[in-house]
């Protein structure tokens, strides 16, 4: 059995990014966006921060990608 690839570090802009899902939840400004994902076509469903404009609308930013199916299927457990 081989054995498991260790994962390699977390880039800055992870972490930057991160910390702002964190700021955006503690302000109650996340929402689910659907989307289209430009490499294939894809609907996709993108976790966003939601960022005020002047005029008080809102731009969605993206911040992350919803996971397809079962994560447990789809990835290695990143502590082994």
């Amino acid at each position: 059995m081989p054995r498991a690839q260790k994962p390699p570090p977390l880039l800055p802009g992870y972490r930057r990014n991160f910390d702002t899902l964190l700021l955006a939840a503690d302000n109650a400004a996340l929402c689910l966006v659907s989307a289209i994902r430009r490499a294939d076509r894809k609907p996709i469903a993108l976790v966003c921060a939601r960022q005020r404009n002047e005029d008080e609308t809102f731009t969605p930013v993206p911040l992350a990608v919803m996971c397809e199916g079962n994560p447990f299927e789809d990835f290695d457990d990143p502590t082994i």
